[in-house]
């Protein structure tokens, strides 16, 4: 009989308790793994704490992170957000839910420099949904695509959950971000279904005859928006830059075009975006050393070697071990963040999906499509905390109205998870 998990035990114990009193889950997390090693002592030399601290905090992929985030609110005070909603406008909005339509694919252009659901929520949110109101569109309606269509910004590179969770599992990077592309283009088409049926049934929205010549006039005025992901994504994927190197190239367009060349941007602008990049890597740095001691303690204990032999044991074999992480992905990302929800959980299943013969790319995509999922859902969901907020929408309005979207979602879910190949076809395309 396998000897009990006290530690993991305990510090699971004490993190609950923490939250429960009102502690932030990275200071739940960090002081429960630190109290549990000095209490129990497992090695001699106490040096370990501060080494793993050391460890998950100076990587180089993770520079990336506040880079990344910083373009993303940068590009909401720019020219290059609503630049890229001018530009989709003209190609999709002739479509029945014209704006909502642009409201998904602008998501998808916004999320290929930014990678932050939370930048592509603050900035639609506060430019989008009030233009489908002038044009019709219920008010709930808009924020619940506005919600939904946010997950297409961690799913398509430059993902941060894709960046986290290749870094905190010593897997390829760049690969990774690959591996989102073609699922961020499926989720995109998938939620187009719902908004065109909705939209058509209930005369949403007014009709945008489209025109070549409107498609080239904003193209003139709006090139470079458009520029701007093809530039950062090309130049990762070919392999020029580093995601590193790529994100900080992110940050030099932005500012090339908004500080320099429209003069869009003032010294407050700037200032704001650093304090709010600051202030959300911090977070993710807390959440990513707190969770180094925490999965070094499950490691330490043997808890993979033990839920492998659990889930390896699944009826159905691999398909039946999909099914059950799936659901458990879903169900962790309904109650925790999915920044440390993919620090946490992703180190944890990863070896087991691996000794099923599961491709890991594949496999880190599955869970961030899955906590994609849970960024918009109840009761934790920070999206739908973050429209409500922006946009003074009742959380049961927006939920209501996100039912169907939710529904092609999940669906996307299961076809990203059971055809591998979705994930596995860029990457190996372009040779990474």
């Amino acid at each position: 009989m396998p000897e009990l998990p006290v530690m993991t035990l305990t510090m699971v114990g004490v993190a609950c308790i923490l939250i429960f009193i009102g502690a932030p889950m990275a200071m739940a997390l960090g002081l429960s793994a630190v109290t549990v090693v000095y209490w129990f002592e497992p090695v001699q030399n106490p040096q370990i704490i501060p080494r793993l601290l050391s460890e998950a905090s100076t990587s180089f992929v993770l520079i990336c992170v506040p880079l990344f985030i910083l373009a993303g609110n940068l590009m909401s005070r720019g020219t290059v957000g609503r630049n890229l909603i001018d530009f989709t406008t003209s190609i999709v909005g002739w479509m029945p839910g014209g704006l909502g339509a642009v409201n998904i694919v602008g998501s998808m252009l916004f999320g290929g420099i930014s990678g932050s659901s939370l930048a592509d929520t603050a900035t639609f949110g506060s430019i989008l949904v009030p233009r489908m109101m002038d044009d019709g569109y219920p008010k709930d309606y808009a924020g619940a695509v506005t919600l939904t269509s946010s997950t297409l910004s961690v799913v398509i590179p430059p993902s941060l959950l894709l960046v986290l969770a290749a870094a905190t599992t010593e897997q390829s990077v760049g690969r990774a971000l690959a591996g989102g592309l073609v699922p961020g283009v499926l989720l995109t088409v998938l939620l187009l279904i719902p908004n065109h049926v909705i939209c058509k049934r209930h005369n949403y929205g007014t009709h945008i005859p489209f025109s070549w010549g409107n498609v080239w006039s904003r193209l003139k005025t709006c090139w470079t928006a458009i520029l701007a992901p093809l530039i950062v994504l090309g130049s990762i994927f070919s392999g020029y830059v580093t995601p590193t190197e790529g994100a900080g190239l992110a940050v030099f367009y932005v500012l090339l075009i908004d500080l320099v060349l429209f003069r869009k941007l003032g010294l407050r602008d700037i200032w704001n975006s650093l304090r709010e990049a600051g202030i959300l890597t911090a977070a993710i740095l807390f959440i990513a050393t707190s969770s180094a001691v925490a999965n070094w303690i499950v490691a330490f204990e043997h808890i993979p070697d033990f839920m492998a032999a659990v889930l390896l044991n699944l009826p159905g074999g691999k398909y039946g071990f999909l099914a059950a992480i799936i659901l458990m992905i879903i169900l962790i990302g309904m109650v925790v963040d999915a920044t440390p929800a993919t620090l946490i959980f992703t180190p944890l299943f990863l070896p087991i999906a691996l000794k099923m013969g599961i491709d890991p790319t594949h496999f880190l995509v599955l869970v961030v499509v899955g906590l994609a999922l849970g960024l918009t859902t109840p009761p934790y969901g920070v999206c739908l905390f973050s429209i409500s907020t922006v946009c003074n929408i009742p959380m049961d309005k927006l939920i209501r109205q996100s039912l169907s979207f939710y529904v092609f979602l999940f669906i996307a879910l299961v076809l990203v998870t059971f055809i591998p190949e979705i994930s596995l076809v860029f990457p190996n395309l372009i040779g990474l």
